[in-house]
């Protein structure tokens, strides 16, 4: 995998609204922050895939990087954890 770099959360304001940081304070792959531009599109296709489930809660990015980074990174996967 890439090496991931500092860099600001691309935030969507449907879904992320936070009123605290939104970047781990160690650089770790996988965390807010530290992604790659792989592990964002990831994100972007988990929380489309939930949505056409018919799901709405919690598929803000910081939780859905928690459950991708449980499966690697594995979309199909961390979706069927989700559910």
């Amino acid at each position: 995998m890439a090496e991931a770099t500092t860099k600001p959360v691309p935030l969507d304001p449907k879904y992320d609204d936070y009123d605290f940081p939104t970047t781990a304070p160690e650089a770790q792959s996988g965390h807010p922050g530290h992604t790659t531009p792989e592990q964002d599109a990831a994100v972007v296709q988990l929380r489309s895939q939930l949505e056409q489930l018919g799901y709405k809660d919690r598929l803000d990015t910081l939780t859905l990087l928690r459950f991708l980074r449980a499966r690697k990174f594995n979309v199909e996967a961390a979706k069927t954890m989700y559910v």
